[in-house]
């Protein structure tokens, strides 16, 4: 299409063709006026206008009846055909004008428009249509497909796309055409409405030009692309480039089940892709069904406490989001929220998220990066990369993670946690630092001492553990390689430690140390006892009488040595909370001091010794 002659603009230049410039009548039986081209082409028509009766009116008007416009290419191709039942022609006011219809079209079909009243004023070469505005335009005048694009590059799909309004106006001379009153832009996947569509028209050049470089639409967007409502302020949108970038204070989206908003949304059709940013806000279904996976690695709560899936949402705020077909990346300044209702299950911080979808909420795998904090209950875990696959239920974190539990923590090198079985594993450089008091009532602290409370600094707080690895679970933690346990009072090393936790309590009533088991106790008396053997195990069990507390020593020989004793035997046990010492069978030891009768040792039976 010739620059000159472009698609919107022409209807009042071609129905004027040439009238307010002395044009010359070609043929006297009916009406016709013929523009030309300027020099070098001035034999080439430019444009004819046709009517089929003219009628002079007051004042130099003409009413014209039937009248048709063609106009024509350099190359004398037809270009545009231009329909009005009737319309005057004031040559004092250089306008033509008409309360009736108007129709246009390009000869090669890329192009339509219809409206009813029109004024063309040809002094500043502008075009108003008052009412009923409708235009059809093919997606090649959008945007020309280049050389080798794909075929589903271009916006729209299909034929075309269709603008509505209640008024449309042009200047030539700037090129700025702008349609108003109940604005509806539709092509295929997708619609614009608002109270204003602006567009800017090239108008200089020789190649055929896109419609337009840009459009805008302002007052009151709505724009609804395949599965995507929005709102906002203002729209754009970039031909070339296939994007729509709408903004509002903020602008809002929704998609099925999710919604969102932001200062800037943006759909890039051309790529699949949605992106918000500036504040940007999610609220998505958790769970796509009911025993899926959720967005946040937790355990599911029991099924007969568990509201309905539709009731389970997440929440994330970031700088940014994007998403695709079946993915989305949310970067800086992440803040995840899980919600059952309006209680918060679970939260998460990062700098960067990145989760893929089975589906269209079905949560496939969820990548944080930088300052992980995953956060439910009293439960916390950080590293700088955690990985979930909500398929397995694994969550793996890596880059120094740590975790917390109420008053316990560890770290390591790796750390995995099966969400589904609530087992967690630590290694490699694997650490556990727990409350003395959950370990035993006496062994850690001595025995016949009361727990003490957790007072900030106190000697006897905490215990720590050491190995290569170690798995936690509901039923207690299991320890491996290298493994020592650190107390003020009481000091660990063995190959292999297993702490067990009876259900429904915080506190561990049985550990089972194997292979070079080591151990150094104080007791409350300042008293030594120093063991080595292959396995040892120690058994706590409170009653509401009693407090039975022991430790068993096994070995070949096991052996042991307190401040007044040293033997050797194949079992030793320990009854820590009567600090009594058996030696079952035969049994090598030595009695370091004897005190007089009535003294602090007495040799009760063989095997047996009896402190007081």
């Amino acid at each position: 299409m010739d620059s000159k002659s472009v698609v919107i603009p022409v209807i009042g230049l071609l129905l004027l063709a040439g009238s307010a410039r002395g044009q010359r009548v070609v043929d006297s039986k009916g009406l016709k006026f013929a523009e030309y081209f300027d020099p070098p082409h001035e034999t080439q028509m430019k444009s004819l206008l046709e009517g089929a009766k003219a009628q002079p009116q007051e004042g130099g008007r003409i009413l014209i009846a039937g009248a048709k416009m063609q106009t024509f290419r350099v190359s004398g191709e037809p270009e545009m055909a231009v329909e009005a039942p009737e319309c005057v022609y004031d040559s004092g006011q250089r306008s033509v004008n008409s309360a009736g219809p108007l129709r246009m079209r390009a000869v090669d079909g890329r192009f339509y428009l219809e409206g009813e009243g029109f004024l063309w004023q040809q002094t500043n070469s502008s075009l108003f249509v008052s009412n009923h505005v409708h235009t059809i335009i093919h997606q090649d005048l959008l945007r020309p497909p280049a050389a080798g694009a794909p075929t589903n590059a271009t916006l729209p799909g299909g034929g075309g796309i269709d603008i509505f309004s209640d008024q449309f106006e042009y200047a030539t001379n700037s090129g700025l055409g702008i349609y108003r009153g109940n604005v509806r832009m539709t092509g295929t996947n997708l619609a614009v409405a608002g109270g204003i569509l602006t567009f800017v028209l090239p108008m200089s050049g020789d190649q055929n030009p896109a419609l337009t470089q840009q459009v805008i639409v302002e007052t009151n967007v709505i724009v609804d692309y395949e599965a995507i409502h929005a709102s906002g302020a203002r729209a754009s949108y970039s031909p070339d480039t296939d994007l729509m970038q709408l903004t509002g204070q903020p602008a809002q989206w929704q998609a099925e089940q999710r919604e969102g908003h932001g200062e800037e949304l943006l759909l890039d059709r051309r790529n699949g892709l949605f992106r918000s940013h500036g504040h940007a806000w999610l609220k998505m279904p958790s769970r796509a069904s009911a025993g899926a996976a959720g967005f946040l690695p937790q355990a599911p709560p029991p099924a007969a406490s568990s509201p309905p899936a539709t009731n389970q949402f997440v929440e994330i705020l970031a700088d940014e989001y994007e998403f695709r077909t079946n993915s989305a990346v949310f970067r800086e300044d992440v803040r995840v929220s899980e919600l059952r209702g309006h209680q918060q299950q679970g939260k998460m911080s990062c700098s960067t998220l990145t989760v893929a979808f089975a589906g269209t909420n079905e949560l496939q795998q969820l990548v944080a990066q930088t300052g992980v904090i995953l956060e439910q209950d009293t439960n916390r875990f950080a590293a700088s990369k955690a990985v979930y696959s909500a398929t397995n239920g694994m969550l793996e974190l890596t880059e120094n993670p740590s975790w917390r539990s109420g008053s316990r923590e560890g770290k390591g090198d790796l750390i995995q946690v099966d969400v589904k079985r609530s087992e967690m594993l630590v290694r490699s450089n694997a650490f556990m630092r727990l409350p003395a008091n959950e370990l035993s009532q006496s062994a850690v602290l001595g025995a016949g001492i009361p727990p003490r409370s957790n007072t900030k600094g106190g000697p006897n707080q905490f215990a720590e553990i050491f190995c290569r690895e170690y798995t936690v679970g509901p039923e207690g933690a299991r320890f491996r390689g290298a493994v020592r346990l650190d107390q003020a009072k009481m000091q660990w090393a063995c190959e292999q430690m297993t702490a067990l936790v009876p259900p429904g309590s915080s506190r561990i009533n049985r550990i089972v140390a194997e292979q070079a088991v080591v151990f150094d106790l104080t007791d409350d008396r300042g008293q030594q006892v120093h063991g080595t053997g292959e396995k040892a195990v120690y058994t706590y069990g409170p009653s509401a009488t009693v407090t039975n507390e022991t430790m068993d020593l096994i070995g070949h020989p096991a052996r042991l040595t307190t401040t007044n004793f040293a033997g050797e035997n194949g079992v030793f046990i320990l009854d820590l909370a009567n600090h009594r010492l058996q030696a079952p069978g035969k049994s090598k030891y030595v009695i370091r001091s004897l005190a007089s009768a009535g003294g602090t040792n007495t040799l009760r039976s063989p095997g047996e010794i009896l402190t007081k």
